[in-house]
């Protein structure tokens, strides 16, 4: 059975972003709870989203995955 690279590619990076979803989903949760304004909880949430997907994006180009 043959898979194609880029469908693969496409889906480490589907992977990737779901990952850093839930990270940013506890972020903000995590946020909330400490008593934060909701609006600071989604921001907190935003900058974890992307701090994940830039080191996990970062981590799969050095090896050589994408």
């Amino acid at each position: 059975m043959y898979t194609d690279p880029m469908t693969v590619k496409i889906l480490v990076v589907a992977l990737c972003v779901t990952a850093s979803v839930c990270v940013a989903l506890v972020a903000g949760y995590l946020e909330r709870r400490a008593g934060a304004h909701p609006a600071a909880a989604v921001q907190r949430g935003g900058t974890a989203f992307a701090g994940a997907l830039a080191l996990q994006l970062l981590v799969l180009t050095t090896l050589g995955a994408l």
